[in-house]
């Protein structure tokens, strides 16, 4: 199936399920008895994005973002945490734990609360910015509401540093990929991510050519390590050799005897 047609596809999805929502709104109030969205077989979708930001491409966004260090907190508690855009916007004093050096995630897309360990840079971030408000981030219009949203600032930013395609939520991405990278196996990345199926997970641990470079230069060490733990190949041939071999029969002969005495005077 090609790239056009699997595009096709998201709407009709899209659309499926905002339907399905309503019939089972209906079914909680007892309007109706079942919800029919539920027997129709769902189109599958190539859902397995994985576009992260390189080194390169963050040194060019933060340099984009000079003047909007709001923005750029943002962007690196995102790169740091893999938290959701949702999740940093919600995120408020009382979620952050600086002597545990956690942050508290209490409203998630699984629906379950999960604690994320803050690094260093993402431990230094918080402690920078200023108390005037519950939330972590609050609206720069009014600091008694959350930031509402970043994509204004963060679309022109990226557009002014040429990076293409390029998402908020490939910071999400960024985040997953580095630590896949730096060897965190796909349980606690899903742990830390808030996965509820580690398939969602498992695309990150192959996502970057480091990784799969460290994997096959491993093999040359461990073949290395492996012809080290084994003999000399000459010092065999000289064990095998006739005069060390002869050296080998007159030392038998002679013990011979010795064990002879020992076995008859044994009870």
């Amino acid at each position: 199936m090609n790239h056009r047609n699997r595009e096709s596809r998201r709407p009709s999805i899209e659309s499926l399920c905002v339907l399905s929502k309503i019939f089972s709104l209906a079914v909680d109030a007892e309007l109706l008895d079942d919800n029919p969205c539920r027997r129709v077989k769902k189109l599958r979708t190539a859902n397995q994005r994985v576009r992260y930001l390189t080194n390169g491409e963050e040194a060019a966004l933060f340099k984009a973002l000079k003047g909007q260090d709001w923005v750029k907190d943002i962007i690196v508690l995102a790169i740091n945490t893999g938290m959701r855009r949702g999740e940093i916007f919600d995120l408020k004093w009382f979620d952050v734990d600086f002597n545990r050096r956690i942050v508290h995630v209490r409203q998630s897309k699984s629906g379950r609360p999960r604690t994320i360990p803050l690094n260093a840079t993402a431990q230094t971030l918080p402690k920078g910015l200023p108390k005037t408000s519950e939330y972590v981030f609050p609206s720069p219009k009014n600091e008694k509401r959350r930031v509402n949203d970043v994509g204004r600032q963060f679309e022109r930013a990226v557009k002014s540093a040429k990076i293409m395609n390029f998402h908020f939520h490939d910071l999400r991405h960024t985040a997953a990929t580095r630590m896949a990278d730096a060897g965190a196996d796909p349980f606690t990345l899903a742990a830390i991510l808030g996965h509820s199926d580690i398939r969602m997970t498992a695309r990150y641990t192959h996502a970057t050519d480091q990784a799969k470079r460290r994997a096959v230069d491993n093999l040359v060490k461990l073949a290395s390590d492996s012809d080290a733990s084994e003999p000399d190949y000459q010092q065999l041939k000289a064990v095998e050799s006739p005069a060390v071999a002869n050296n080998f029969e007159v030392f038998g002969n002679g013990l011979a005897p010795e064990m002879k005495t020992a076995r008859s005077a044994s009870p």
